[in-house]
């Protein structure tokens, strides 16, 4: 399938980074991806596993209404052109692929209470990017990840967004830096 996140407007430059996991991940795996926005990420995500051959589901948290974290002003418009809510734009932008996705409009630190320890492989944190937030989706979802999977997220090193890389830094030491070269923005990869 072509790809087609390029045609949603947001902030996507880690594809090296889900290309990365979507080969590596065993068939039959388990993703979430937190902080979706307009759907560009899920976009490129749902089409790298549908390109793979893999039976990989796709779970994707958000709240569709923008985050408090001072970052992303631009959210002010899209709510207020979308009637605060981005929700129906992003079940619109990602009809192709559909089939592949199950969203779940809920903050994050909800949404974890729906998942057993042990049952992902792979979570991508990429919400509200404030240290507490960021601190307590790495406490809540890492429980979840099997030994063996992934969790990773956006931002670090952004200078706007302190917060990612120190919570980040506050619970890993082996975190693989993908990005930060002048054309995306560093992002972090930690393997359980």
């Amino acid at each position: 399938m072509e790809h087609f996140y390029q045609n949603i407007q947001g902030w996507f430059d880690f594809q090296r980074l889900y290309t990365l996991v979507i080969n590596k991940l065993p068939n039959n795996s388990h993703i979430v991806e937190i902080g979706a926005w307009k759907g560009s990420s899920t976009a490129f995500l749902a089409v790298e596993i549908i390109n793979s051959g893999k039976n990989i589901k796709l779970d994707v948290i958000d709240t569709w209404k923008g985050s408090n974290d001072g970052a992303f002003s631009a959210y002010v418009d899209d709510l207020k052109n979308n009637n605060g809510d981005i929700f129906n734009l992003f079940k619109k932008n990602l009809e192709p692929v559909k089939h592949i996705i199950n969203p779940i409009q809920m903050p994050s630190e909800e949404a974890y209470k729906l998942y057993k320890d042990n049952s992902l492989d792979f979570v991508f944190l990429d919400g509200n990017h404030n240290y507490d937030s960021v601190k307590n989706d790495i406490i809540f979802w890492s429980t979840k990840i099997k030994k063996g999977g992934f969790i990773g997220g956006h931002d670090y090193h952004h200078k706007d967004l302190p917060g990612v890389t120190k919570a980040v830094d506050e619970f890993f030491i082996n975190i693989t830096i993908i990005g930060g070269d002048g054309i995306s923005t560093p992002s972090w990869l930690v393997y359980l």
